[in-house]
């Protein structure tokens, strides 16, 4: 079984972490019908409002995470009244569907027990398979669902 171990991200590592962060949320909204164009914006104003003070908004964690001495990937938590939400985590394109980001998400687990919290919640795109099979895998239940009909120009 693979482990990780998350490091907190220094201020110099966030700051390009956080640019391909953002395009890959980006790349998310547009696989789940949106624009290119409206797509961009949707995540540079979420990423504005979620962290307007960048890695020193409060609440809000960052680590990269470590198997041995290389990188694997990367976490970003926010805490809030005894819970954590996973806002983003992702292995390294040349490392997935080879265990780490399970190992990933057990590492932040152990953090949020360490930490006495009580919950652990997520959201994952619907188009984004993998991650919803390996989310269920791991215990995490479905609490809602967003749903959308593209109309197009005239459609009834």
């Amino acid at each position: 079984m693979v482990d990780a171990r998350l490091e907190p991200m220094t201020d110099d590592e966030y700051k390009p972490w956080r640019i391909e962060a953002e395009a890959h949320y980006a790349r998310s909204v547009a696989a789940s019908g949106r624009s290119e164009v409206d797509s961009v914006r949707v995540a540079a104003d979420a990423y504005a409002q979620l962290l307007p003070e960048e890695n020193r908004t409060p609440d809000h964690h960052f680590w990269y995470a470590y198997g041995g001495d290389f990188r694997i990937g990367f976490l970003w938590m926010k805490v809030t009244d005894g819970a954590a939400f996973v806002y983003n985590v992702a292995v390294e394109p040349d490392l997935r569907r080879q265990g780490y980001g399970r190992a990933i998400m057990l590492a932040a687990e152990r953090w949020c027990r360490d930490n006495e919290l009580t919950r652990i919640s997520l959201h994952v795109f619907a188009h984004n398979t993998g991650a919803r099979a390996l989310y269920e895998q791991l215990g995490f239940a479905e609490t809602g669902r967003n749903m959308v009909k593209d109309l197009g120009n005239g459609s009834r």
